[in-house]
């Protein structure tokens, strides 16, 4: 005999021998083995009439445990008397075992084999020898061991990666390819001259010592014009602060009705012309007022180079002021081979770049990147123009560079070009391009935003300046209820008067206070929110710059060719800017941890420590969904075939 096996049988009520109590077990011994081959009708015949209750290993005794009971089982024609002493319950498979539990055991041994079977067939690592019949205790506690460290390295090594899926998706890098300079348009120039007046039409200097001098004298300005009251009004809007601070006792003085701020600066501001005799632009001379434009700014009546037209930056013309009538003109008197500028078709955007477009496109590009390309421009101021009440003593004209589909932040970086001085400025573009699986991410995790995501009240692009520009007029209006001159608004929302000043300066001071209090509390707190959060475009557009200085004397240089210098009021200045080089590195934003890259990254994981795949998780539910549900009817029609004629009844009738 190779091997037996234990078994406790019980007899239903209706089918035990003749003189077995009530209460009395009939139990047995059932051997396995080879021996029991031919005998499949017998064991046919008991499991129609046997109810198998539990079959165990007896933990106390090694070898075979024979349950007590009246008599033994026998097959037909087999000695179980002289082999049970050598039989095992080790030989008997472990298949049989399992199957019995789940088919003939109580609800507790048919879940204990059902858990079994699956630790039997699961591809994860180690449950199988964890829960193997079989095996001693020795080796399931070693499998047990190094299944918990397999498991322990899987979850943490998980847990970093769900991390950096959470705090970190996105990463900055450069671009594979190098991006020509005539794939982004050149930037917006934008020159503010520090002389804001032409003397011969407002002495501010003079009407200013006028008006301290009458109002200490009268106690009123009454003897004033209404033009000068006018003109002092407009003017104080550009002063510096300390001078608005000293007259803010006088303002109410000085408020006459009806003065168009905007209208009024242009008209006091030093025309074209004079500022800009002639420019260059890509190797051609041009006359400046032919391609500059007036633009209102924070610094006041500024002029602009490459810049779009205000019905190209704005969703409405409305929303601003003041549009220059002129006309930008390309068309370059001095070359008439040069299409002309204002036929040109075709559009351009940030996301979508030049579509359609020539080399004389709007807005303005260059092919190439030395100083003849660029653009340059001869600046003078006359001395009798300047002025030092209104304005500080810093002489000259500030340049800002900026992207043409943006305005221009005259409160950042700027390059100041003195009177008397070259300034030769070098371009680097700072290019960020995304690519399109970024919609992907949320725009708190990416910390960029798309042109589609964001929908601004002015603007028809979003951009970083776009957005903070909006963001402090919608507040400026909020607080004093008008706008600075220069400042997007609402259609029927008036421009700030000269009583607004101390207004809208302090609502400007208040806001840059709350977003600083609020960025910093955002670092320690991820829950705080940041008034207007303009974060950047994720598709950006800037300009770096580098400078290089020197003096600039235009009389000397004059009087080398001449015998005299008529202009001898006249402060000569001289502005180039041009691309450093041919060609830029991109900066590219893509996706670090995507939703598949951190299901890749959690599965190599799972597969490398425990050998889980996804169909492991099928086959889980699998075992304990649809497994429990057929070995529930399997157990039912066995119990149900068990069954005498009365008990069916019986169970009909409950």
């Amino acid at each position: 005999m190779n091997g037996c096996g234990c078994v406790r049988v019980e007899l239903p009520e209706q089918r035990r021998p003749s003189g077995t109590s009530q209460r009395a077990q009939f139990s047995g011994v059932f051997i396995w083995s080879s021996s029991i081959k031919g005998h499949s009708a017998w064991l046919a015949q008991l499991s129609q009439s046997w109810t198998m209750a539990e079959i165990r290993e007896d933990d106390e005794k090694p070898g075979i445990s024979v349950l007590p009971g009246p008599e033994l089982l026998t097959l037909p024609g087999f000695d179980t008397r002289a082999s049970i002493a050598s039989a095992a319950l080790s030989d008997v498979p472990s298949d049989v075992i399992i199957k019995s539990r789940i088919r003939y055991g109580s609800t507790l041994s048919a879940c204990k084999g059902l858990l079994l079977e699956y630790a039997k067939s699961t591809t994860i690592h180690g449950i199988r020898y964890i829960f193997e019949v079989h095996r001693p205790i020795y080796e399931k506690l070693y499998w047990l061991f190094f299944t918990c460290i397999s498991v322990y390295f899987a979850v943490s090594l998980i847990w970093d990666t769900y991390l950096k899926w959470q705090e970190s998706p996105v990463i900055l890098g450069f671009d594979e390819t190098l991006v020509p300079v005539h794939k982004i348009p050149f930037p917006t120039i934008t020159i503010c001259p520090e002389i804001k007046m032409e003397r011969n039409l407002f002495d501010y200097t003079n009407v200013s010592r006028k008006f301290w001098e009458e109002y200490k004298t009268n106690g009123n300005i009454s003897n004033l014009s209404d033009e000068d009251l006018a003109y002092m009004a407009a003017a104080m809007h550009i002063c510096d602060s300390e001078v608005v601070q000293r007259f803010s006792p006088l303002l109410s003085e000085l408020n006459p009705p009806n003065v168009d701020v905007t209208q009024t600066l242009i008209d006091l501001s030093i025309s074209k012309n004079v500022t800009g005799p002639f420019c260059k632009w890509n190797g051609r001379f041009y006359f400046c007022d032919k391609i500059f434009d007036f633009v209102a700014t924070d610094e006041g009546i500024c002029y602009q180079f490459n810049g779009m037209h205000p019905r190209d930056i704005y969703r409405d013309e409305k929303y601003i002021s003041y549009i220059d009538p002129d006309i930008v003109d390309f068309n370059n008197y001095f070359d008439k081979e040069l299409p002309a500028w204002n036929d040109i078709s075709g559009s351009w955007s940030l996301d979508t770049g030049y579509l359609d477009q020539g080399q004389n496109a709007y807005p303005q590009r260059t092919v190439f990147s030395s100083v003849k390309n660029g653009f340059f421009a001869f600046l003078q101021g006359l001395q009798h123009n300047f002025d030092y009440d209104c304005r500080s003593f810093k002489q000259g004209y500030k340049v800002f560079l900026n992207s043409p589909e943006s305005v221009p932040l005259t409160s950042g970086n700027y390059i100041l070009v003195p009177h008397g001085d070259e300034v030769l400025v070098s371009v680097l573009p700072a290019y960020v391009v995304s690519t399109e699986n970024l919609h992907e991410i949320t725009p708190d995790k990416r910390q960029c935003l798309f042109d589609d995501e964001r929908q601004l009240r002015f603007f028809r692009s979003y951009s970083q300046s776009n957005c903070q520009t909006e963001c402090l007029a919608n507040f400026t209006v909020s607080k004093c209820g008008c706008a600075k001159f220069w400042m997007p608004k609402p259609e029927g929302t008036p421009v700030c008067g000269l009583n607004d000043i101390t207004c809208y300066t302090a609502a400007q001071d208040e806001l840059y206070a709350l977003l600083q209090n609020q960025t910093m509390a955002k670092s320690v707190d991820d829950n705080v929110e940041i008034m207007c959060n303009c974060l950047p475009a994720c598709t950006s557009l800037e300009y770096n710059f580098e400078i290089s200085r020197a003096k600039y004397d235009v009389a000397k240089t004059i009087r080398a060719f001449r015998e005299e210098y008529e202009h001898t009021d006249a402060i000569g200045s001289r502005l180039s800017v041009y691309f450093k080089e041919h060609q830029f590195t991109a900066i590219k934003r893509t996706i670090l941890f995507g939703v598949s890259t951190l299901i890749s990254n959690c599965g190599g994981i799972c597969g490398l420590f425990m050998g889980i795949s996804c169909l492991s998780f099928l086959e889980l539910i699998y075992f304990f969904c649809m497994r429990i549900c057929g070995s529930c009817r399997d157990r039912r029609k066995h119990k149900i075939h068990q069954m005498s004629p009365e008990d069916e009844q019986e169970e009909k009738l409950e």
